[in-house]
């Protein structure tokens, strides 16, 4: 009889990177003979493959009740079949194994603080749903009925056990895993030169990629300020859900107008992964974004910050730069200057490559498997 596991997804977004991480571990287990079954307030993706879909209703307003309403909704869904595992990676109070993946609620709060105004702080302070998901989280991750948490990053893992009581032993680091021959280097001579002429890109122009939704958490100003400042022969493109108005208008302030491009959310990110030079993400908080393998899949050195989980992965000068925070323009500026050399771009290229190599979406697939053996006692060949 096939091992039947429940995940929980909130929702299903071809833009978001952890949804199509989700997407990607949900076929991979289908595959290898487990019996998926999602529940979501909308998954788009389930009917393309053998996983089953069970879509939760409620509402889609205020962020407190949607929350609130799916997390009742969904655990009494899930309680009404039988389940060996029951996979979450929301919020929830009736999961077996918490996956992480969107980091400590906790920390971001922080650190978003400390990058904020004075209203924009006492907004922090006074949005009940910032309680509620804090009070939420805190239940998660000390409940003695958790039988493990899945974190893509020491950084995350130690954030964990910094705040709540739980043993460390119920912390296990999955990385996530990439599609190493859907993003790779050779596309560049096909995809990415033909999408750089549609864009009239020269060959001597450096594109700088940032790919991500939320453009105040990615990093968006920080990185037109140091594109500003580094003076370089580039282009800045933008992929990704965010409220471009403001942006916009500070590219122009800085007189990088005609050189910064928002493309919004794009469900194919392969071009842009393969026309461009240099990712950067100067991120305030990201436990470990997919895009940042994808980005090294590709072939493209990675700037980003040490509140970055994929910060772990890189290593300095060789496969990219890490800055401390994204405050640090100047270093952002001086992590491009370098990468504007095609002699360093092209040695560091080759470098990201490598390190994307040790994290295909086997190796994550094979560690969860493994992972649901031992939670269930089963023996080695117990999976298909």
């Amino acid at each position: 009889m096939a091992i039947r596991v429940a995940f929980i997804r909130y929702n299903y977004d071809p833009y978001g990177g952890a949804e199509r991480f989700t997407d990607s571990v949900m076929r991979g287990l289908a595959e290898r003979g487990i019996e998926v079954h999602i529940f979501a307030r909308k998954w788009a993706g389930a009917s393309s493959f053998r996983v089953i879909p069970h879509l939760i209703g409620g509402p889609e307003w205020p962020s407190l009740l949607r929350h609130a309403t799916f997390a009742h909704l969904v655990c009494r869904a899930v309680g009404k079949e039988r389940f060996d595992l029951i996979h979450s990676n929301e919020r929830t109070l009736c999961q077996d194994v918490y996956r992480a993946g969107d980091g400590v609620h906790a920390q971001w709060l922080q650190l978003r603080y400390n990058h904020s105004s004075r209203l924009k702080k006492l907004s922090i302070r006074l949005n009940p749903f910032h309680h509620y998901l804090c009070r939420l989280e805190r239940l998660l991750f000390e409940d003695p009925r958790l039988k493990a948490v899945i974190v893509n990053s020491h950084m995350v893992r130690n954030e964990i056990l910094s705040r709540f009581r739980i043993h460390q032993d119920s912390i296990h680091v999955i990385y996530n895993g990439v599609d190493l021959k859907r993003f790779h280097p050779r596309h560049r001579e096909n995809i990415g030169e033909h999408f750089r002429k549609l864009n009239g890109v020269t060959e001597s122009t450096s594109v700088i990629l940032l790919v991500g939704s939320g453009f105040e958490r990615k990093g968006v100003e920080p990185l037109m300020r140091a594109v500003a400042a580094s003076r370089g022969d580039s282009l800045l493109w933008i992929v990704g859900k965010g409220r471009k108005d403001r942006y916009e208008k500070t590219a122009g302030e800085l007189g990088i107008r005609e050189l910064t491009r928002f493309f919004g959310p794009r469900e194919d990110v392969v071009p842009f992964f393969s026309a461009a030079d240099i990712f950067a993400l100067p991120t305030v908080y990201d436990p470990f974004p997919t895009a940042v393998l994808e980005a090294m899949a590709s072939g493209l050195p990675v700037i980003t910050t040490a509140q970055c989980g994929a910060a772990e992965i890189i290593k300095e000068g060789n496969n990219g730069f890490v800055v401390e925070s994204p405050t640090d323009v100047d270093g952002i500026a001086r992590g491009l200057a370098r990468l504007f050399s095609h002699e360093v771009r092209e040695f560091m290229s080759k470098e990201a490559r490598r390190c994307a190599e040790g994290f295909p979406m086997e190796r994550t697939l094979t560690e969860i498997e493994g992972l649901y053996r031992r939670l269930l006692s089963l023996p080695q060949d117990a999976f298909p």
